[in-house]
C-alpha cells in the first residue's frame, strides 16, 4: 500500500504539490494525470525517495519514505519505475539492460537474471530483439523494454 499525507513538494518559490493526501491499495492500479507540468513526475519520484519532500509523510507497505534513516534501496527493489525516458544505457544490448538490476538490486545470478529477461521480453513480444541496442529500437520498444 502507498500512502501519502499533505505531502508537499517546491522548488524554489515554485510549489509543485500542495498537501496531497491520498491511498493506494496493494493490487490497485492508478492513474495519474494532468497537463504538462502539473507534477506527475515529480508526484512518483517523490514516492520512490527520488525527491525529497518538503512537508508531509509518504509510506510505502508501512515503510516510511520521507523519514530519516528510510532504507531507500530496499524499498526501490520493490518498486518499478519508468521514466519519460526511459533511461535505458545505450551502450548495453536489451538483455544487459534488463539483467542489471536484477543482477546488483535483487542479487539475482546472471542465469536467473537472463531466465527472467527472456520470459519478460517473451511476454512483450520483444524476444527477437534481445540482443539489440537502445538505439537500434523504435520509442514504444524501447517503451517496452523499460517497461
Amino acid at each position: 500500500m502507498i500512502e501519502m499525507q499533505n505531502v508537499s513538494k517546491w522548488y524554489g518559490d515554485f510549489k509543485v504539490l500542495t498537501d496531497c493526501t491520498t491511498k493506494v491499495a496493494t493490487g490497485e492500479v492508478v492513474v495519474v494525470c494532468g497537463p504538462s507540468g502539473s507534477g506527475k513526475s515529480t508526484l512518483i519520484k517523490c514516492v520512490n525517495g527520488l525527491e525529497p519532500v518538503q512537508q508531509g509523510r509518504i509510506t510505502v507497505d508501512g515503510a516510511e519514505v520521507t523519514g530519516r534513516g528510510a532504507k531507500l534501496t530496499k524499498l526501490r527493489a520493490k518498486i518499478g519505475m519508468v521514466f519519460q525516458h526511459f533511461e535505458l544505457y545505450p551502450h548495453m544490448s536489451v538483455r544487459d539492460n534488463l539483467c542489471l538490476a536484477q543482477e546488483k538490486v535483487l542479487g539475482r545470478s546472471r542465469k536467473e537474471a537472463e531466465t527472467r529477461a527472456e520470459t519478460l521480453l517473451t511476454r512483450v513480444g520483444m524476444i527477437d530483439h534481445i540482443a539489440k541496442y537502445p538505439g537500434q529500437l523504435s520509442g514504444g520498444q524501447q517503451q517496452r523494454v523499460a517497461i
